[in-house]
């Protein structure tokens, strides 16, 4: 783990630093950044600090860049408290008057989010994704797999659902795709990614061949919304994360449990908090959060195990699924163990096939850009089913331009993932389906 920071930066000085900040009340709900409140560059990080500064303040850098730069934000006291232990702190003036702003509508918008019209709200992606379903019957079905934490807990809340596309006309088995977006809530471009990407499918059915031959041999399932509650407090410019969960620093905008470190696999290690009001806080136990509950039932309905118990067993080579977990930000394309910073029993293939998706949208492709980040799905569903998984950490910020998303990376990516579906080894799919219903008549007989 290495020296902990020094002098006054060490945790549990910050953590009393963050206790204050707390206390005054946390973000305003009409902007992202309060006036006492600075976006920073922290330069010079090495993975032992990148560890303990996720601990106390809001790291924006989800993984460790090359050369230690790290995006954070901070209270004018954290940011003595850096400054005084000796790090290179350097106030991001542009994007600090950005956040600080906040976002309304432009003029004449209205539809999207206040500021970003290329960016659906929750409303908007649910009825734009139940429409894909009534327009194509035979190629897409909307389906409510779960409930958000308020919805559970009495609040306004919401379902997750999941469009479910392929052509039932014919006949299984096809090779499934999992895709979920918008697990952290201030990530604005996940969740649109997802929704164009499915209407690239049904609106080019019959029309673009790679479209047509996704939804004959694939069946894609894309999850929009994952945190519903939570993307619903950032689309007012609130930097919300984690999920809503009012148990944990409790009626404060800190409050809830960050989904993408609550999954079974690697729960409670590197990377990830046991302190309430961190952006990396855990919950109490794995799977706590009712959304990474609905997550995980729903990839073992999806997906087959094909893997054995133990960590260092691989996946088979006729192993079939892929899994796609969108965040941003970064231009990373990563693969497991994203959890305990070593190899998988599969790694020279993941990292090949990752370097096809990175030829795409000209990501960074590593195994986690160390250090580690414990209870991700992506080691989830690697994990349990031995799919290949993998996240796509998008763009350059949480609140992307809606130039930079449609001028990069909803092109880049749309060829990534035609690419991550077609790759799918579909006749291993029928051959292991003809294999299991050999096996069957056989068992009868």
């Amino acid at each position: 783990m290495g020296p902990p920071l020094p002098g006054v930066l060490r945790l549990s000085s910050i953590f009393s630093l963050l206790a204050l900040v707390l206390a005054a009340g946390g973000l305003s709900t009409a902007q992202a950044l309060g006036p006492d409140e600075r976006v920073v560059r922290i330069h010079g990080v090495d993975a032992a600090r990148f560890a303990e500064l996720n601990e106390a303040i809001d790291v924006w850098t989800e993984h460790l860049p090359p050369g230690g730069d790290v995006v954070a934000r901070v209270s004018l006291g954290q940011l003595a408290a850096l400054r005084r232990s000796g790090l290179e702190v350097e106030v991001d003036e542009e994007r600090t008057a950005r956040y600080r702003r906040g976002f309304e509508r432009l003029p004449g918008q209205v539809t999207g989010i206040p500021g970003f019209p290329c960016y659906r709200t929750v409303a908007e992606t649910y009825a734009s994704m139940a429409q894909i379903a009534a327009a194509h019957p035979a190629l897409a079905a909307w389906n409510d797999i779960g409930d958000s934490w308020e919805k559970l807990n009495g609040g306004p809340g919401d379902d997750i659902p999941v469009l479910v596309l392929g052509n039932r006309n014919l006949p299984a088995p096809k090779a499934p795709f999992v895709m979920i977006a918008a697990m952290h809530a201030r990530e604005y471009a996940t969740a649109e990614l997802a929704t164009r990407f499915a209407e690239y499918l049904v609106n080019g059915y019959g029309v673009d061949a790679d479209a047509t031959w996704i939804l004959d041999h694939v069946e894609v399932h894309v999850i929009p919304q994952l945190n519903p509650d939570g993307r619903k407090k950032a689309e007012t410019g609130l930097l919300w994360r984690k999920n809503v969960d009012n148990n944990y620093c409790s009626n404060t905008n800190s409050r809830g449990a960050d989904l993408n470190r609550n999954s079974t696999y690697f729960w409670g290690g590197t990377g990830s908090s046991g302190t309430q009001c961190s952006e990396t806080y855990r919950g109490p136990s794995a799977v706590s959060e009712p959304e990474t509950g609905t997550i995980e039932s729903y990839l073992t309905a999806v997906f087959p195990d094909q893997r054995g118990p133990n960590d260092t067993d691989p996946a088979p080579a006729t192993a079939t699924g892929v899994f796609l977990s969108l965040h941003s930000y970064g231009e990373l394309a990563l693969f497991p163990w994203e959890g305990i910073g070593s190899t998988t029993p599969n790694f020279t293939e993941l990292q090949t096939l990752g370097r096809k998706f990175g030829y795409f949208n000209r990501y960074t492709v590593c195994q986690t850009c160390y250090p580690a980040t414990a209870g991700t799905t992506v080691d989830d569903a690697y994990g349990v089913f031995g799919v290949a998984a993998y996240t796509f950490e998008l763009g350059t910020d949480f609140f992307e331009s809606c130039a930079n998303f449609q001028g990069t990376i909803l092109p880049d990516n749309l060829k990534a993932l035609v690419y991550e579906c077609e790759r799918n080894p579909v006749e291993e799919v029928i051959e292991n389906f003809a294999r299991l219903r050999a096996a069957l008549v056989g068992a009868r007989a």
